[in-house]
């Protein structure tokens, strides 16, 4: 098989290719906007889009700061091409989430062999974490994207000595700088000043100070940022005080979790590749006795995930997409594990067995989590996630029955890979799925069903979902609660755009229509500040609309 396979490699490279692409690119027109993320970065690019302020970026109408320019850039230059499609903020996540891929590939050649670059490359390509974060219309993506082409064009700099290295790193690090802010310089500064330092090479780290790779640096990033400023006075302390260091070191976004939050996230992240972490811990593991792999590499690739993953640990705002930077190093770390297995002729740590178990228990975990929320019923998880199971329990299975007969290592990791494949693309249906139930389009449809005219105001009450604003293309109001508002109605010269308790009251019971939309955990709340029943009321999904007398006397139903 491993000849036919070097006499056929550039056909199967091709096909691996096309294959990464079919996982990455076909199905991210599938399925609506997932709240609330999607809403709220799709909607900020359609009103650059509308407006034609390519400048300071709009939500709702409102400045909003909270994310730099570049996504909403590509966002809204393939809305102008494509037009108002749900794909095309899915776009750049996609593409980046591809090139990550090839970054793997790159650099697991480069650090230990091209097996090791090929099988890094499908780990990366087919773990849940970094599929499902590509498929979003989210920042993560792009920004974990540029971040791995800094560390890995520096590592190739460093081999090679060539500057050509050095001018991507900066490059990388000026687009990262223009999707999410100054992270994109903190972490690959920050790992490559103790990457020297722990190999007692203090000169290297002084070889990134490049003065053509800093100007190219300060071309990419600094013009928006610049004019940005000179607009909006705000903005700086808005985006750089608030926003990087106050998220960082307070609960000011509702987002702290225990220390061990990203735990469960590795866990369920690397799936289907988890069990594979054992051979770390074997004692003729890559760390343990390296072997013919040089210190150093497995020194970058540690402090790489490591470096990342305890930040975010200690950081008291926490969500899962945060330690995305980690796959890449981790990828090429377990895909040199598994070379060495490959070499030897055995299981590692008894990483098959524990790889066995864990995806069996994936399946299971992810049954019983369904019963307990609200984003996918069982039943939908088991008619659209069948390819999912399938592959999972197939695949294990097929993969144990090769190695007790045959002890034939390639095969028993083309299988892995095959099963790792078609469970990307189970994912996907049961992402789409969860998607279509947590999206604002259909309570949008029902509402835009009523005809309700842009005189009478929407209002959110308790929560915001920014789809609304996508998929009704009107505003929206908030109700008793700001968020992520509350700097641009701070901002803003538009009237009703905010109502405080006494004015949603005064509001329901006037002359004058009012539509409030409403989770059913504020649902109590909301009427009890509106003073009066609805005069209209329905039920959609997971929130409920209401319709005082006024704008019920107006529906054309």
């Amino acid at each position: 098989m491993t000849d036919a396979i070097r006499r056929h490699r550039h056909f199967l490279m091709g096909l691996f290719i096309a294959a990464a692409a079919f996982l990455y690119l076909a199905h991210i027109g599938s399925y609506h906007l997932i709240e609330l993320d999607e809403g709220r970065y799709h909607r900020v690019a359609m009103e650059m889009v509308l407006s034609g302020d390519y400048l300071t970026p709009h939500f709702d109408y409102m400045p909003y700061f909270e994310k730099p320019i570049f996504q909403y850039w590509i966002t809204a230059l393939s809305m102008e091409l494509f037009g108002f499609k749900e794909f095309t903020g899915r776009i750049l996540p996609a593409l980046t989430g591809l090139g990550n891929v090839f970054l793997a590939f790159w650099l697991g050649r480069t650090m230990y062999g091209r097996r090791a670059g090929i099988l890094a490359a499908i780990i990366v390509a087919t773990s849940a974490l970094h599929l499902i974060v590509a498929s979003i219309g989210v920042m993560d993506m792009a920004l974990t994207f540029f971040i791995d082409a800094c560390l890995v064009s520096f590592y190739v700099f460093e081999r090679t000595e060539n500057k050509k290295y050095l001018l991507i790193f900066y490059a990388a690090m000026g687009f990262g700088m223009l999707t999410k802010g100054l992270i994109a310089i903190v972490f690959p500064v920050g790992i490559l000043f103790w990457y020297a330092l722990l190999s007692k090479r203090p000169r290297l780290f002084l070889k990134l100070f490049y003065l053509p790779g800093i100007a190219l640096f300060l071309v990419i990033a600094m013009p928006w940022y610049y004019l940005v400023c000179q607009k909006n006075p705000d903005f700086f302390y808005f985006f750089f005080i608030r926003e990087h260091f106050l998220r960082f070191a307070t609960k000011m976004h509702e987002r702290f979790h225990p220390w061990y939050y990203f735990v469960p996230v590795l866990i369920a992240g690397l799936m289907p590749w988890t069990g594979f972490l054992a051979t770390f811990f074997s004692k003729d593991g890559i760390f343990r006795k390296p072997g013919s792999l040089r210190h150093k590499q497995d020194l970058l690739l540690s402090l790489w995930a490591g470096l990342i993953y305890v930040f975010y640990s200690i950081s008291d705002s926490k969500l899962p997409t945060y330690i995305l930077p980690c796959w890449l190093p981790l990828s090429v770390l377990l895909a040199a594990s598994l070379e060495r297995c490959r070499q030897k002729g055995r299981w590692l740590g008894h990483s098959f067995l524990i790889n066995a178990i864990l995806c069996l228990l994936f399946t299971a975990a992810g049954i019983v989590y369904l019963m307990h929320t609200d984003f996918l019923t069982v039943a939908d998880f088991l008619t659209h996630g069948g390819l999912l199971i399938a592959s999972l329990l197939i695949g294990t299975l097929a993969a144990a029955w090769v190695w007790h007969r045959k002890r034939d290592f390639f095969s028993v990791l083309v299988i892995l890979s095959v099963t790792a494949y078609g469970f990307g693309l189970g994912a996907h249906q049961v992402q789409g799925q969860i998607h279509d139930h947590q999206t604002a389009y259909t309570v949008s449809q029902d509402i835009r069903a009523l005809h309700v005219p842009d005189s009478t105001p929407i209002i959110m009450y308790g929560s915001f979902m920014p789809g609304l604003v996508y998929y009704l293309d009107r505003p929206i109001a908030a109700g008793n609660f700001m968020g992520e508002l509350e700097f641009g109605i701070h901002h803003t010269d538009r009237t009703g755009m905010y109502y405080g308790s006494q004015d949603l009251y005064d509001r329901w019971n006037s002359e004058e229509p009012a539509v409030i939309v409403v989770q059913p955990k504020y649902r109590d709340e909301a009427l009890r500040v509106l003073g009066s029943a609805p005069a209209q009321r329905f039920d959609v999904e997971d929130y409920t609309v209401l319709l005082n007398r006024a704008a019920a006397g107006g529906d054309k139903r």
